[in-house]
């Protein structure tokens, strides 16, 4: 009944009618176009049709190497996680039984899936399985409501920062190029590369109405002391938070207090129902953090098909941990144009 087809751009209007409706932002071809033009990955999109060749499932696809240099599938990079997208449960099965083929057909090392509401587990052919990360949904009603989540702390922060008007928030698209130093300076932090300026300005090309950028102005300086890019889904009604950060100098201002609130106000004012503050591993601060707000942990499952490592998921900063700290002392003119040609290996 349903054969596996490569996208084609015959295909574009029903393939982002069916992702509008059934699946997120990730699914569209806005997305696709993103990690194309930045990272220069292979797309090897299909879509799963019917007799009428009516697209039934969608399988967004990018192949790369990874830092082993190996040829690789992931569905999809520098994302959180990305259900199948199909018209019922049955094109849905056929999806995932197709991705071992397209595996084997383009001769791929292995496949990553990322999946949340995903129970694959009665699939056969895929590989280890990574439970130890979780995405964190803030249900968005009135700001009353919201804010009654949070533990009495997390509050108190909250109307501590607005008390003594410390920052502000800012929309101005203009401030990307500040917000992006801020990003980079804080992911050397972290001992991780940063993507370039490019990645974001193409979110807010690709998705005008749709990628908000969030800056928190210091009031005092004037400066960009954070951010997030924030984007709408409206076809699940979820404000998505993927990426963001703040200095850290800041932190017993609560700036994150202050910008995570602005971020639940602007998905109230749009209409969203769900905040997506992204993915945290088990026990982390920023697991705990998260926490503090009400928001609820729900379970990432992570797959490598075709894998003969133990592990799936993202890189495991474990393992790397001395590159990981290498990275953090390494100097900025090393790191920031080594990050920016590494970390399409990375595929986080």
């Amino acid at each position: 009944m349903y054969r596996c087809v490569p996208y084609t751009e015959e295909m574009k209007e029903a393939w982002d009618r069916l992702a509008g409706s059934q699946g997120t932002i990730y699914h569209t071809l806005a997305f696709r176009k993103i990690l194309c033009d930045t990272f220069g990955y292979r797309c090897l999109y299909h879509a799963i049709v019917d007799r009428n060749n009516d697209i039934c499932a969608l399988l967004p696809l990018i192949s790369g190497r990874n830092l082993g240099l190996e040829k690789v599938g992931v569905s999809l990079p520098f994302i959180n996680y990305l259900d199948i997208c199909a018209i019922d449960e049955e094109a849905a099965n056929f999806a995932m039984a197709a991705i071992a083929d397209l595996k084997e057909n383009y001769q791929l090392s292995y496949v990553e899936l990322r999946f949340k509401n995903e129970t694959p587990t009665k699939h056969d052919k895929l590989g280890p399985i990574n439970l130890s990360n979780h995405t964190f949904v803030l249900p968005l009603t009135t700001e009353d409501e919201v804010l009654a989540l949070s533990s009495s702390s997390n509050r108190n922060h909250v109307r501590k920062v607005y008390k003594n008007n410390w920052f502000t928030a800012s929309y101005d698209k203009g401030n990307l190029e500040s917000f992006h130093r801020v990003y980079v300076r804080r992911m050397k932090q972290l001992g991780s590369p940063a993507q370039d300026i490019s990645f974001f300005q193409r979110f807010l090309d690709n998705f005008p109405g749709q990628a908000e950028l969030l800056t928190v102005i210091d009031v005092e300086s004037g400066e960009v002391v954070g951010g997030m890019l924030l984007l709408k889904s409206p076809g699940n009604s979820t404000l998505y938070y993927p990426y963001g950060a703040n200095l850290t100098a800041y932190n017993h201002k609560y700036l994150n207090n202050f910008m995570y609130w602005e971020a639940v106000k602007l998905g109230i004012r749009s209409g969203m129902k769900k905040l997506d503050l992204g993915r945290s591993q088990t026990g982390s601060g920023t697991y705990k953090y998260k926490e503090q707000w009400g928001a609820k942990a729900e379970q990432l499952t992570y797959y490598v098909m075709g894998s003969t490592n133990k592990k799936a998921g993202p890189p495991d900063k474990e393992k790397l941990r001395f590159f990981v700290e290498l990275w953090k002392v390494m100097p900025n003119f090393v790191t920031e144009p080594i990050g920016k040609q590494l970390i399409k290996y990375l595929m986080p």
